[in-house]
Parts: structure tokens; sequence; C-alpha cells
């Protein structure tokens, strides 16, 4: 029993045969509708039912697997292993280089008979009709294609997110000595700072006690300038010694 079209290669064959009505160029707007909706299919009518079972094998081979079609930033992809790879059915122009009576040499590009599959976005890689050998042969061959390269894409990008998150532990555990470093070395200044103010005010009392004693031998102890002095020394003292405070 033959197998009927994919569901959406139905569906863009619809709206091909609609378009075909269209005499007038779409507009940008209705370009990125299509691209974002249909298949990526560009031939002649007379091609089309080609192309169209070609779509239609390809995508029941990717559903047989449990891979399928997506549609992103308004382009056609396939989705293998969270995978997507961009595709493009057309037909063929192959670029001609003609010189004229002045040596003068122009480029134009002759139309042909032949289906092309493209896979990719900058770099693409294609599969054409030829002499010995048609698109529909080579569906097994891109399906395989297909498959390794995505696999070898999501194997780097779950080696690259393996290694992100082992650089986001090392960095928090970098973050965390870092951090306990900071806290040693401040206790270490403070620790250095209170002895530092506990000799100070140890030689604050002691020179305070001589002057006391200095005062008193002279009798001068009971005014009231000498008493505020040592009041205010003392406390300052206080104030400087890290014990004061324990």
């Amino acid at each position: 029993m033959k197998q009927k079209l994919h569901p959406l290669v139905q569906k863009t064959k619809v709206e091909l045969k609609r378009l075909d009505k269209i005499k007038d160029r779409r507009s940008w707007e209705e370009q990125k509708k299509y691209n974002g909706e249909f298949l990526p299919i560009s031939v002649e009518p007379k091609l089309r039912a080609r192309a169209l079972k070609f779509m239609s094998d390809l995508i029941y081979l990717l559903e047989a697997d449990g891979h399928g079609i997506k549609y992103e930033y308004d382009r056609c992809h396939i989705e293998m292993y969270d995978q997507l790879t961009e595709i493009n059915l057309r037909q063929k122009y192959f670029r001609k280089r003609t010189e004229n009576s002045s040596g003068y040499s122009t480029e134009t590009y002759e139309k042909s008979d032949k289906l092309e599959f493209q896979i990719g976005y900058h770099a693409r890689k294609g599969w054409i009709d030829r002499k010995t050998k048609c698109l529909e042969d080579y569906l097994q061959v891109i399906y395989d294609y297909l498959e390794k390269d995505s696999k070898e894409w999501a194997d780097l990008r779950e080696r690259q997110r393996i290694q992100k998150e082992k650089d986001k532990i090392l960095k928090e555990q970098e973050a965390e000595k870092a951090r306990l470093m900071a806290i040693e070395t401040e206790k270490l200044e403070k620790l250095i700072s209170d002895a530092e103010n506990y000799e100070k005010a140890v030689k604050i009392r002691t020179y305070l006690k001589a002057l006391e004693e200095k005062i008193n031998s002279n009798n001068e102890l009971s005014t009231s300038e000498g008493k505020e002095y040592l009041k205010w020394a003392y406390q300052k003292a206080d104030d400087i010694d890290p014990l004061s405070s324990i």
C-alpha cells in the first residue's frame, strides 16, 4: 500500500498550490510566515511530486526513531538528540560564466531539473541528483549523516555542559577559599591591632601612675585640673585597651 504524504508535507503541498496562483512576489512578512509554518521546498511544479515524497519519506524516517521537524526563528530544522539542523530542498541552478566579444565575463544561472537537499546554515552540505543516482537514493545516507553529526554535537555540548558545571563548582570553591582567607587575614590584623593597643594602654597606665605619684609628692593632686586630667587619661587608656570591653 502506498504511504500517504506526511501531514506536514500535505499541508505544504496545499500552500504551494495556492502560491502557484499568485503572480505577485511575496512580501517579506509573507515569506517569513511561510518559512515558519511550511517545509522549505523551492521547485517548479514538474519536480514537486518528487520533492514532496522525498520530504515525506525523510520525516517518516525521522519520526520512526523519535526525531522530527522543529521551527525556530522562522526557519525549518530537523531535530535530533536536541540538536537543530536547518534544511532546504530546492531545484538546482548552476552558475554559468560567459564571455563577450570584448573579453568581459558575466555570471548567469542556468536552471536544471535536478533536486538538491541542503543542511546547515553557514557552511551548507548538500546532496544532488547525479547521472547514476537520484536524490531519493541518498535518503539513508542523508539520515545517517544527520544522526552522526547531531550525536557529535550533542556529545560536545554535553561535555561543554559538564565542564561548565565543573568550572562553576571550582569558581565557587575558589571564592569560598578567598572568603575564608579574607576572614583569617582580618582576624589576624585585629589580633595584632588589639595586642598593639593593649601595649599602648599598659604604657599609658604605667605613665599615669608615675605621673600620679609625682603629683602626690608635690602635693598638687588636690587641684581640679590635675584630677580632671588623670580621669580623662585613664578613660583614654580604657578606650584603647581591648580587654576593657570583655
